[in-house]
């Protein structure tokens, strides 16, 4: 260290193992948590008509979102040096899965005129109504999470392609660089 210059460089962190799990598992986690939504309650005998219906509504806009995400996160990772996404796109990533995998457990369908699911199928048909009501809880946060996930990953990508390519990455950045004052009418 010279005398002119005071503090040592910052070294980046190296992400987490968990990270660097997120990162690696976000393509085959979104397929299989859109297959969870759609048919795992067939698992547990409760794989009825909206399997079918959930199939050409719910699963292509659930593996677009992820997918997407995934696309933009992956990228931006391939930049970095680690090869793994940021903390906070690993977090939205399992707050997306751990939704995912409730909202599957708690959708209801109907199977031979009775309507059951694959937690009253475990727990009981008392639990019936609840599951459909939380169900749908379930379904929305699921979907919340998706897509801010996606706005996470693809405001990352775009930080992460101006960063390497020099270019000013944030807005402060990007005023400095234009040599705004801040509004002074000196």
């Amino acid at each position: 260290m010279s005398s002119t210059s005071p503090t040592p460089p910052v070294r980046a962190a190296s992400p987490s193992a968990a990270v660097r799990l997120c990162t690696g598992a976000a393509l085959p986690m979104a397929v299989l948590t859109g297959l969870w939504i759609t048919a795992g309650r067939a698992l547990f005998g409760a794989g009825g008509l909206l399997v079918g219906v959930f199939a050409v509504t719910v699963l292509p806009v659930y593996l677009a979102v992820t997918g997407l995400a995934c696309w933009h996160l992956l990228r931006d990772a391939r930049r970095r040096r680690s090869g793994a996404t940021t903390p906070a796109i690993a977090g939205a990533l399992a707050c997306t899965w751990v939704l995912a995998l409730i909202f599957g457990f708690l959708v209801p369908d109907r199977v031979e005129g009775q309507v059951v699911s694959a937690a009253s199928a475990v727990l009981g048909p008392d639990v019936v109504g609840l599951s459909a009501g939380f169900g749908n809880t379930f379904g929305i946060l699921t979907f919340v999470a998706a897509f801010a996930t996606l706005g996470l990953a693809i405001a990352q990508d775009r930080r992460g392609r101006r960063a390497a390519e020099g270019r000013p990455a944030t807005e402060d950045e990007i005023l400095d660089a234009a040599g705004y004052d801040g509004g002074r009418l000196d």
